[in-house]
């Protein structure tokens, strides 16, 4: 049963949609998943069922109109179902990290100012550390060649080479864009957490130069043969409405096209935006 819960609550497991992993890597996941389930099966109270695990781990987008069903926090999901209790117990409906978002970074504004720059879904993605809804970004589809940039300050952060489908609703990504000014630096930002806990449970990533919430990188890239980041061996799991997508191929007439992530997959025509 410990083996079973762990297993569905693990989302890459239960959404990989390639059947070529190597079977001496699926048995030495799932016995990892089934040592550390048993544990905190041991050391965790009755109150921490999969029951209690729904009515708290919830957060509710802008976009959602009050359905959180869809909302359960990526890494808050892992950490309830994976780690001895409170040890790595994050905010419900937020990216945990104390860190401020605008000290230290190059690019700052006040609340206000960025109330006024952003749609109420980047705000509560970028400035709150909230969690988009999966599959709720028109970029979890987009295939184009170009470059993902932060939707607060337009720095670049990914590269569509980068990009995979993982099947969990979210635009991944297999290794960030690197600074200019800085080869060795990346433009995104990881959270400074050991490594017993990023391996077991990933990591915030920001902008590095706003500090906005873009949302997880995970040490599971393995689990993704066939795509960037099985090289790699992380999956930045990101939320759409962070990114602006910039295609390569730009109009002769001088006008940047660009597509918003915080809208909606369209089902027949790409909504683009002229600036």
């Amino acid at each position: 049963q410990t083996l079973w819960y762990c297993s569905t609550i693990y989302s890459p497991i239960t959404r990989l949609r390639s059947s070529k992993m190597a079977s001496s890597k699926i048995i030495s996941f799932f016995l990892f998943i089934f040592f550390f389930g048993s544990v905190n099966s041991f050391f965790t109270p009755a109150a921490s069922s999969w029951g209690r695990l729904q009515s708290t781990s919830l957060a509710v987008s802008p976009q959602d109109d009050g359905n959180a069903k869809n909302v359960m926090l990526r890494r808050e999901m892992m950490q309830k179902s994976l780690t001895f209790g409170a040890l790595l117990t994050a905010s419900p409906a937020y990216a945990r990290s104390a860190k401020s978002r605008t000290t230290g970074y190059d690019v700052q504004h006040t609340e206000a100012e960025w109330a006024q720059m952003l749609s109420p879904q980047q705000s509560f993605i970028l400035r709150q550390g909230g969690t988009e809804s999966p599959y709720s970004s028109i970029l979890e589809g987009e295939d184009r060649a170009g470059l993902f940039v932060c939707a607060g300050c337009g720095t670049p952060l990914f590269n569509s080479k980068q990009k995979f489908h993982s099947g969990t609703g979210w635009p991944s990504f297999a290794a960030p864009t690197m600074s200019k000014s800085n080869p060795d630096v990346s433009n995104v930002e990881m959270e400074d957490v050991s490594t017993f806990q990023y391996q077991l449970a990933g990591a915030e990533v920001r902008c590095r130069t706003c500090g906005g919430h873009l949302g997880d990188v995970f040490a599971d890239g393995f689990l993704f043969p066939g795509t960037p980041a099985f090289a790699t061996g992380k999956r930045y799991c990101i939320d759409g409405g962070a990114l602006i997508f910039v295609p390569n191929n730009q109009s002769a007439d001088g006008e940047l096209e660009f597509v918003r992530g915080d809208l909606p997959p369209a089902k027949s025509a790409r909504p683009v935006f002229q600036g």
